[in-house]
């Protein structure tokens, strides 16, 4: 079956220094608008309603859970942007059937899938992160790394219907974005 042609140019792909970006300034908002409301309950102006009964400690609750919610939302995007770029390289090595090493290993997949599996093939797995590793044309452990974050990634991004994987509190969007941004650097040309 062939590759579906698919207009990129149409698609709302954010790069990984957008989702940066977009992090650093909702910390900054987020922090701007903590120090207004204790500045508020301090001086005894009015403040939101949400916070007209809240005590200073209940406010910093309050904010710090905000944090760790941009946290993850900003960890979930950046994954994601990193696994459609990838994805993205799959159906054009595919598509184009180049010769390298890395496009016959992923066509010998696209191949080996039912054709539904071939509009969306597995990414983890034995999917395309597992052609990629098994194909040595770059450092597996680059892969590895951003494989560890894949469990915090469907964990927010699957509604946390199940136990919180340990990755959620053990990177930060710092790591991630790290990690995210050596795998696609590492991708052969």
């Amino acid at each position: 079956m062939p590759v579906p042609p698919v207009n990129y140019d149409t698609a709302e792909r954010q790069t990984l220094d957008e989702i940066r970006d977009w992090h650093l300034g909702m910390v900054e908002a987020l922090a701007d608008q903590r120090t207004s409301v204790f500045r508020a309950i301090r001086d005894g102006s009015a403040v939101a309603p949400r916070f007209a009964t809240m005590t200073e400690g209940e406010v910093d609750a309050y904010y710090d859970a905000q944090r760790r919610e941009l946290d993850r939302l900003a960890m979930l995007n950046l994954v994601a942007s990193a696994e459609a770029e990838i994805t993205i390289d799959y159906f054009r090595r595919v598509g184009r059937n180049l010769k390298d090493e890395l496009s016959c290993a992923y066509r010998k997949m696209h191949e080996s899938l039912l054709s539904v599996q071939q509009l969306r093939p597995p990414f983890d797995g034995a999917g395309i992160l597992g052609v990629l590793k098994e194909a040595n044309v770059m450092d597996n452990n680059i892969v590895g790394q951003y494989r560890e974050c894949l469990a915090a990634r469907h964990w927010v991004g699957h509604g946390r219907r199940w136990e919180k994987p340990i990755a959620v509190e053990r990177f930060d969007p710092d790591d991630v974005y790290d990690r995210c941004h050596k795998l696609l650097r590492a991708m052969p040309k």
